[in-house]
């Protein structure tokens, strides 16, 4: 029987993901939580994806099954969702990583505890394409300790988190790339908490294809998302209407060097210390030297003790 009022709304956009539905779909309805309503919006994919999630739609009706008439993209498809959500909380999926069996129960139960943090996300298990572990990403980090250092950067796994469903945040159309954080840091200028927990939530799947940009400049985006975050904090409003993303000149990002540097730092993070320097050894063939990586080379020789309280502040 369908659950007409579900704690949990876990929205999910997909498009030609059909390798790695089955992985996906399955994590999620075996959870050791069950109260949650699972919404797949299927973006006219060209695979066989919207066939796969109208097959397991069949067969458990906590999935919501939709599909877009159109080629919506990413942001639209995540806010249709989110206007149709009915969960006390949200959770946010992407059709590639895979959330570990315990992720929403841990999570649902830390919001439920600390009433005054609006978001949480969590660690990762670092995976390839076929599934293989590549490292994590630990996370520490309390409220206070993300407020300043999302100024900087986007320290948080945007699949791992899960906020409260209050119908006031939606991801912005102009921002092609660096929707997250846009839509992270203006949860941040309107006053709400978020943080990150330990735990490990999901296994987060990066490839050479996750980082290829077609679109525009993602430096760009990055430096916009930023920049309205200070004009909403000085004066209570950004220049989001007037940016005209048609004019921002495309921007060649070379994807080999960051995934790259993505294996550094993962593999660092997991302790793998003698992989930490091969990565380093082959870094350095294709690129010159930089502050981070003789940062990570020279960290890569201290007991891990020391490293465990270093990696946090690299």
């Amino acid at each position: 029987m369908i659950n007409k009022n579900p704690n949990i709304s876990i929205i999910m956009p997909v498009y030609n993901a059909e390798k790695f539905l089955d992985e996906n779909i399955l994590a999620i309805l075996n959870q050791s939580f069950d109260d949650f309503e699972f919404i797949i919006i299927d973006d006219e994919s060209k695979d066989k994806s919207w066939e796969m999630i109208k097959r397991y739609a069949k067969k458990d009706k906590r999935i919501v099954a939709l599909k877009n008439e159109k080629n919506l993209g990413c942001v639209n498809t995540r806010n249709k969702g989110l206007r149709i959500a009915k969960g006390k909380y949200i959770a946010v999926m992407d059709p590639d990583d895979v959330s570990l069996m315990d992720r929403i129960r841990i999570q649902t139960s830390y919001l439920d505890k600390h009433p005054e943090i609006f978001l949480v996300g969590g660690s990762a298990i670092v995976i390839d394409e076929e599934g293989n572990k590549l490292g994590v990403l630990k996370k520490q980090d309390n409220y206070r300790k993300i407020g300043e250092k999302m100024k900087d950067y986007n320290c948080m796994i945007h699949p791992s988190v899960m906020h409260r469903n209050t119908g006031e945040f939606f991801y912005r159309e102009k921002f092609i790339i660096s929707d997250d954080y846009d839509f992270l840091l203006r949860i941040l200028s309107a006053g709400r908490k978020m943080t990150n927990i330990p735990e490990f939530l999901i296994k987060y799947r990066v490839n050479k294809g996750s980082f290829t940009f077609t679109k525009k400049n993602p430096e760009y985006f990055f430096i916009k998302a930023k920049e309205f975050y200070i004009q909403r904090i000085k004066t209570g409003r950004d220049g989001y209407d007037k940016l005209d993303v048609d004019k921002v000149e495309p921007k060649k990002v070379d994807f080999n060097k960051t995934y790259s540097k993505t294996l550094i730092v993962v593999k660092f993070q997991d302790n793998q210390m003698r992989e930490v320097r091969k990565e380093i050894k082959n870094y350095l063939k294709n690129y010159s030297l930089d502050k981070q990586i003789i940062t990570y080379y020279f960290l890569s020789f201290f007991p891990i003790k020391i490293t465990r309280f270093l990696r946090d502040a690299i």
